[in-house]
């Protein structure tokens, strides 16, 4: 019985994590619109230390995130929402780690919680923008107060009942401190679905920073070159993917037609020669790729 009602710690044993905090500005809280608002204050935030520059007003970020009928926002309305305000939006690793190794590079993180219970729940976003060692709380801008103190049991067991649901929102160029490369890149690359090329390649350039000897990003930052039409800039980027890669079929075919445009027909007809593929589509694309060359 007793070892029934023994407390048990949610933070992971052994770990340590610092007392920091940041000043992401407040903004009172407005019925259903706690996503929105959550945005809000994270951009601004961003703006205040830096040279990003939101791309909604706070009206339009309403209009995204609120779902009438559901009364709030779904995750992958908010997620959406943040990237049409030019932020990139990475889905947190569902845990203390993940989410204390954010805080301390000074990122802030939105996290959904459920104030009530399972049966009959509250839910709620919050950034999250600090945390008091001593006392064992995470300051959040929770309800109507800047930086409201949440104990670590309390704000564990709401938290818990996302399944630890949370996401960091960063300008471009900025990379989250617990980020994997393929995890990043999806989430780069869902911003350049949007239209923000240019921001995307902001990104792809600093992943390259961080993780050097992934051959893919030079593929992924080749094909964003391409599409702005920087075209040397993109061949060069073809090229150091296929010194790692040099028989890859896609990056043959594209790096062939980008010789094309630029006049070197001859030139692609010799890469596609050296390209091979049992993929019945990508031989179907090699094939009419050769003979777009050769009516040049």
């Amino acid at each position: 019985m007793l070892g029934g009602c023994a407390f048990k710690d949610p933070l992971p044993e052994g770990r340590v994590y610092p007392s920091m905090s940041m000043n992401v500005p407040f903004i009172a809280p407005r019925a259903d619109l706690c996503g929105s608002t959550s945005i809000q204050m994270i951009s601004l935030y961003w703006q205040s230390i830096g040279e990003y520059t939101p791309k909604l007003s706070i009206q339009e970020l309403d209009h995204r995130t609120l779902i009438p009928l559901k009364g709030g926002t779904l995750q992958a309305e908010l997620m959406s929402a943040a990237r049409a305000n030019g932020l990139i939006a990475y889905p947190l690793e569902p845990n203390f780690d993940a989410l204390f190794s954010e805080l301390a590079a000074h990122h802030p993180v939105i996290v959904l919680i459920n104030r009530s219970y399972s049966w009959y729940p509250l839910w709620h976003y919050i950034p999250v923008n600090g945390y008091d060692e001593t006392n064992r709380k995470l300051l959040t801008h929770f309800s109507d107060q800047p930086n409201e103190p949440l104990a670590v049991e309390t704000f564990a067991k709401m938290w818990k009942r996302s399944d630890n649901w949370g996401v960091v929102l960063l300008p471009p160029g900025v990379i989250p401190a617990s980020a994997s490369s393929k995890k990043f890149l999806r989430s780069v690359y869902e911003l350049e679905k949007i239209g923000m090329v240019v921001e995307a390649i902001q990104s792809y350039q600093s992943a390259l920073i961080r993780w050097p000897e992934d051959s893919d990003i030079h593929f992924i930052l080749a094909n964003s070159y391409y599409r702005l039409d920087r075209l040397s800039e993109a061949e060069e980027s073809y090229r150091r993917f296929l010194l790692s890669n040099p028989s890859n079929p896609l990056a043959l075919n594209n790096l062939a037609i980008l010789l094309s445009k630029t006049g070197r027909e001859k030139e692609g007809l010799m890469l596609l020669d050296t390209a091979v593929s049992k993929d019945p589509e990508i031989q179907k694309m090699l094939l009419n790729t050769r003979e777009e060359l050769l009516k040049k």
